[in-house]
């Protein structure tokens, strides 16, 4: 039988299948809406063919590949485009504007990425301005990332945003949006009956978005994850400020719930212990903050609260050897990649979130 996987994020989107046949299986892969590379690979027995077959799916599962059929990966393939400004531009975002608006396959684009608007640091209103000007250009697209810009063109933290509040308005059937940067961002209370997921990266989270996430009206959010960062790069709320968030009544759909990157995370895992919302969930994002041991032997102690979820994400953290291999053992999947040491200096011990510049 062909077992059909799909995986999907903010940089790629891309499918891989197998398919086992006596004492071979031939693997299918590549981006979604492609033919992709086709490869077969021969074993002594047909046992030993399905073992490996079944490896390499445990492996594609790991790496966050959702299981799928081959008409709905079929049916997957992106209308996407991606528009940023290069060092061969001037470096303004009317440039970029022009860029935009001036593509004749725009009316097809579905997923739009925007990316590095400016090289020294501009803010992106004139942009965001021109978008919402010629909403009807705009009005198809369903999921927008926005700011898809690498650390060699802007740090994180120096990321410039503007008032997206118009933009949101503009794309009605938007159901997926990523915004990198929170440098005076302003998303405003939103009515979103369309959204899906939601994802906010920031090395300081400022307590107004925060707000606005909650003052916003979301139904159907399956996914939030949102990057608190560091007061030293925008972060001015404390833990305390994300608590309404952990709430069934809140978001009654919502299976995928992360607050990340935070110097807090053992804090964090306290409320999602606690919460109404962690029965309905089937991912628990607790990914690149400080967790500590501290926060570990919280989950463990909590087996029945957690037994019901697929996937735990602990990626970066702050968790010993002994404790790593404990959480490992749990049954759930989970992630404790990527640990790192607390470094001392003058009798006090460090640490960081992944995320901060």
């Amino acid at each position: 039988m062909k077992r059909v996987f799909v995986f999907q994020d903010s940089k790629s989107r891309k499918f891989w299948s197998i398919e086992v046949s006596g004492t071979a299986f031939t693997v299918n892969y590549g981006k979604l809406g492609t033919d992709g590379q086709t490869q077969t690979k021969s074993f002594a027995s047909a046992e030993i063919a399905q073992k490996e077959a079944n490896k390499l799916v445990a492996e594609k599962l790991k790496k966050g590949y959702v299981e799928s059929t081959e008409n709905t990966a079929k049916s997957l393939k992106p209308a996407a485009k991606k528009y940023a400004l290069d060092y061969d531009d001037n470096t303004t975002d009317e440039v970029l504007l022009k860029k935009i608006l001036d593509d004749p396959k725009l009316p097809d684009i579905k997923q739009l990425t925007i990316g590095c608007w400016s090289f020294e640091s501009g803010d992106c209103q004139t942009l965001i301005d021109g978008l919402v000007a010629n909403r009807e250009k705009i009005a198809q697209v369903e999921e927008l990332f926005w700011g898809d810009i690498e650390s060699e063109e802007t740090e994180l933290s120096w990321i410039e945003q503007g008032n997206m509040s118009a933009l949101i308005d503009a794309l009605p059937r938007l159901s997926r949006l990523i915004i990198k940067g929170t440098n005076n961002l302003k998303l405003g209370v939103k009515t979103l009956p369309n959204l899906r997921s939601l994802e906010i990266i920031s090395g300081g989270l400022p307590r107004s978005v925060i707000q606005d996430v909650i003052a916003s009206h979301l139904p159907n959010l399956e996914k939030l994850v949102l990057y608190a960062g560091v007061e030293d790069y925008g972060f001015d709320g404390s833990i305390e400020d994300f608590k309404p968030l952990f709430s069934r009544a809140k978001f009654p759909k919502l299976t995928w719930f992360g607050i990340v990157n935070a110097e807090e995370q053992d804090a964090l895992v306290e409320l999602a212990l606690a919460s109404d919302l962690l029965p309905q969930l089937e991912t628990l994002d607790l990914s690149c903050g400080v967790l500590t041991d501290k926060g570990g032997q919280l989950l463990l102690d909590n087996i029945d609260k957690i037994k019901h979820l697929k996937f735990i994400n602990m990626r970066y953290n702050y968790l010993g050897k002994e404790m790593r291999g404990k959480l490992a053992g749990l049954p759930v999947r989970v992630d404790v990649s990527e640990a790192n040491e607390f470094e001392e200096y003058d009798g006090e011990l460090y640490s960081n979130p992944m995320l901060t510049e």
